[in-house]
């Protein structure tokens, strides 16, 4: 029987540096790794860091791993762009020089905090485990409608070792200064100065519309640009900061250096949220609610979110029955007709099932058998109006 026949729900939808994505449910895809030597160890650093991710409650900030095996990870589906299409989709370039010349516009303000917000706390929960993601940029990065989400572990390592996957504007190479980093000229070593760094030129990048020094024509011959933006960032050369002060700030402060964790970056970048005011609040309570009050507000509700995380782990981890309609047929409820969505979204336990349950019936197995085309799929830009 062939693999469409045997799971008709099974789309490809997504060919990566080291894996093929396929959807498996409107909530789930699994990726399998190519059959390359490099790409099956890529894989096997992913996979050995998801294993580190499941022994501690899941960051919401991360794309959710539901279940993983030896072939395949089992991840959240976000079903729409990632943040390098999104923000690309605003640009009017020059062909020519290959130049951002115009930002139709860019995403709302408190977007664009949410969404620096959730990257910090995605690279200091990795910190908090002493690692460090090492490949920050804006194809790694996930949409699902407006939530952001961090996704791409096979570069991910312990603080300390060899930053590998440098690439600028999200990576720099040494100068002559920073000698404690590494040698001059090295990438050096994976840190909260490698993260902040690409932090920085990511949140440029939210804030400007586009890369750092993506509108400046730099050079007469396009395909130097990249080698003279190399330059300018190891000189430490940088360009001109004018748009909200506050952000800018931010921005500076991570090209130089100057969090000295990438926990101390996230606990800035909340305040950046406290400004957004609670849908009942009157005029009268907003100015008279004192500062304090504020932050301690915001301070349990993070801990309730961190409650909220842990418990959805504990119910992932310890779950040891089959729930109706998952064990048989494979499908969760609600799903297999369209019908229930909402009720199981968040159900990390049923998922984990559910995918557990592919597994068994040798999905990852017959997926493993050869590369999309030739198991006879054609890709497919399958996407879901889910609320």
């Amino acid at each position: 029987m062939s693999i469409q026949k045997q799971f008709p729900d099974v789309h490809w939808v997504w060919k990566g540096a080291i894996s093929f994505v396929y959807e498996v449910h409107p909530r789930i895809v699994v990726k399998v790794p190519k059959s390359g030597d490099f790409e099956r160890e890529q894989f096997r650093k992913e996979l050995k860091n998801y294993e580190i991710f499941s022994q501690h409650p899941p960051c919401p900030s991360m794309v959710q791993c539901f279940f993983y095996a030896d072939n395949g990870i089992f991840l959240e589906y976000m079903r729409d762009v990632t943040l390098c299409s999104r923000i690309q989709n605003n640009h009017i370039r020059d062909l020519k020089y290959s130049v951002v010349t115009k930002v139709e516009k860019l995403e709302p303000l408190a977007l664009r905090k949410e969404w620096m917000n959730d990257l910090a706390q995605a690279v200091a929960f990795l910190e908090s485990l002493n690692l460090a993601h090492g490949d920050l940029r804006p194809e790694n990065i996930l949409l699902d409608r407006n939530r952001l989400k961090l996704s791409d572990f096979d570069c991910t390592a312990e603080i300390g070792t060899d930053f590998e996957a440098c690439m600028a504007p999200y990576g720099r190479l040494l100068n002559s200064d920073e000698q404690d980093q590494g040698r001059r000229g090295s990438s050096g070593f994976l840190g909260p100065r490698t993260e902040q760094f690409a932090l920085g030129s990511l949140y440029y990048l939210i804030n400007y519309g586009f890369e750092v020094y993506g509108d400046q024509c730099l050079t007469e011959d396009p395909k130097e640009h990249g080698r003279k933006v190399v330059e300018l960032l190891q000189d430490m050369e940088f360009p001109k900061l004018d748009g909200d002060p506050l952000i800018d700030e931010i921005i500076s402060k991570c090209w130089h250096n100057n969090y000295a964790t990438i926990a101390e970056l996230a606990a800035y970048t909340e305040t950046l949220l406290l400004g957004r005011n609670n849908p009942g609040e009157t005029e009268a309570e907003k100015t008279s609610t004192p500062q304090w009050r504020t932050v301690i507000g915001r301070v349990f509700r993070g801990l309730w979110k961190r409650f909220r995380s842990w418990w959805d782990f504990v119910l992932c981890c310890t779950s040891r029955t089959t729930k109706p309609g998952v064990a048989n047929g494979g499908e969760l409820d609600g799903y297999s007709r369209g019908t229930g969505q909402n009720d199981l979204a968040d159900d990390i336990s049923s998922k984990k099932i559910f995918c557990q349950n592919l597994e068994k019936r040798g999905l990852l197995h017959m997926l493993s058998l050869g590369e999309p085309e030739q198991l006879g799929f054609t890709i497919e830009w399958y996407r879901h109006s889910i609320g």
